[in-house]
């Protein structure tokens, strides 16, 4: 669990709503791609400028060869135009920036980290009116060590230097994002969600449970999908995850995942709502999206 978060934040001056920063320890890496790496160094630049005159950069360490900290806020920016992946995440120069925020487009979040991050962030970014920015922090080292040398080189380019006011080159490494543990992170989204759209489901991964007996081997004569929907049945106090006729699992209440308001969604929409589910490292694990509200389909079409 990471430290105590405080709450999202509208930055007056840019109009973006910010989440709050998590431990720099767990901070979480961006691919950069060779297309990117242009908009990446003058968004690097700019930021380096307007931090020397802020007074924000810092050094660790007394050596030249030492990282020089830059921090930086960045946009969280939904990609479903993605081939690849349709969730995907990716980051942005933020809107104050020029451009559109494919414009500004600086790298992807790794899906590994989405498979916790992913929901919330989600749908925190659907519900909120504002661009929803992150804090993050870039490295920038001196480029006379050969290892600096090898890395510019494996991206293909020359483009991640920058140069501060006194003329010393730093190589740029990627950013890094500072967003919250994913527990913290859903209990700040959560409380946000239910302030701005209570009419809505909440959007957030945060149920995992075991198979039942035989579930799984049966769910896998039935369909290949790695992603599927499901039937999430309430039943007195119990919620149940079902595929067709099939009783996956049974959703049982935790203080990390928000069940009691799952339950009660659940209930509202006359007692079987329909999600979506994965195997997630020998569990089920399952998804409800607040972007789309959950209806009851009928019975007869009921996955």
């Amino acid at each position: 669990m990471g430290k105590e978060l405080g709450s999202l934040a509208l930055d007056p001056r840019t109009g973006n709503l910010v989440i709050p920063a998590g431990e720099s320890k767990f901070a979480l890496g961006v691919g950069l791609w060779d297309d990117t790496v242009d908009t990446y160094q003058r968004f690097v630049q700019r930021e380096l400028s307007a931090a020397e005159k802020r007074g924000t950069v810092s050094t660790r360490g007394s050596r030249p060869a030492d990282e020089t900290v830059l921090p930086v806020k960045v946009q969280i920016v939904l990609r479903p135009d993605n081939t690849y992946n349709p969730n995907a995440i990716s980051v942005a120069a933020p809107p104050e920036h020029a451009g559109t925020d494919i414009e500004r487009h600086l790298g992807y979040m790794y899906d590994r980290n989405l498979v916790s991050l992913g929901g919330p962030l989600r749908g925190l970014v659907s519900v909120s009116d504002h661009p929803v920015c992150c804090h993050a922090f870039i490295e920038l080292t001196a480029p006379f060590e050969e290892q600096l040398e090898d890395e510019a080189d494996e991206l293909g380019s020359d483009s991640l230097r920058v140069q501060d006011t006194n003329g010393t080159v730093y190589w740029a490494a990627p950013p890094r994002l500072m967003l919250p543990w994913w527990e913290d992170l859903q209990a700040v989204v959560v409380a946000y969600s239910r302030q701005r759209r209570p009419d809505r489901i909440l959007p957030f991964v945060g149920h995992w449970a075991p198979w039942n007996p035989g579930a799984r081997e049966e769910l896998v004569r039935r369909t290949e999908e790695k992603s599927f929907a499901i039937t999430l049945r309430a039943d007195g106090n119990s919620l149940a995850a079902c595929y067709e006729d099939i009783r996956l699992a049974e959703l049982m209440p935790s203080s990390r995942d928000f069940f009691d308001h799952t339950m009660q969604r659940v209930r509202e929409l006359g007692g079987t709502a329909t999600a979506h589910a994965e195997e997630h490292q020998g569990a089920l694990k399952v998804f409800v999206e607040s972007h789309a509200p959950l209806i009851s389909p009928d019975n007869s079409t009921m996955r």
